[in-house]
């Protein structure tokens, strides 16, 4: 093969491996989380700022962090709660924004539907888990509704009460 040749293969495969860094960069970059994070909100029906503010509590929107508890990606879902909203769902697939996001807005709008549109409640269920919120609220015999902030009912589950509040202040 002639020396010209050979150059002009080496060029082609150093572009393409620029190109490729430069699609991952894209894809797994903060930004592209902030900007996906405003689109799952809008497909969900979710207040934007709530969920902005949530992803951003969760994991500064940063594709590859994984909690002690094993929560993954941009909106710390264990696998077992993708596997309830999507039962196909692979774990790898957590660790793309664009898969993750879209099952934490999924999630989260069952919740609020769960939830009677009480955003208190819903970020306490992904915070601590749909049970022990609804233990919560049998507990205290509590009727729900949409504008009441229930953060009160957390007040001893610290974790949870600053979650709450991060995110709705």
């Amino acid at each position: 093969m002639s020396k010209k040749i050979w150059n002009k293969i080496n060029k082609g495969i150093i572009l393409l491996q620029f190109t490729i860094l430069a699609i991952i960069i894209l894809l797994f970059n903060p930004l592209t989380s902030v900007s996906l994070t405003f689109f799952y909100a809008n497909k969900y029906g979710l207040d934007k700022s709530v969920f902005y503010r949530q992803i951003k509590s969760e994991s500064y929107f940063r594709c590859f962090v994984r909690s002690p508890k094993g929560a993954i990606g941009v909106g710390q879902v264990l696998y077992s709660t993708a596997g309830y909203i999507e039962p196909e769902i692979n774990k790898w697939e957590l660790y793309l924004p664009w898969r993750n996001l879209d099952i934490s807005g999924k999630y989260m709008q069952l919740l609020l539907n769960r939830h009677n549109d009480n955003y208190s409640l819903a970020l306490a269920a992904y915070n601590w888990g749909e049970t022990n919120v609804s233990e919560k609220l049998k507990e205290n015999d509590i009727s729900i509704e949409p504008d009441t902030n229930y953060i009160y009912l957390f007040e001893n589950i610290r974790e949870t009460y600053t979650y709450i509040e991060k995110i709705l202040r």
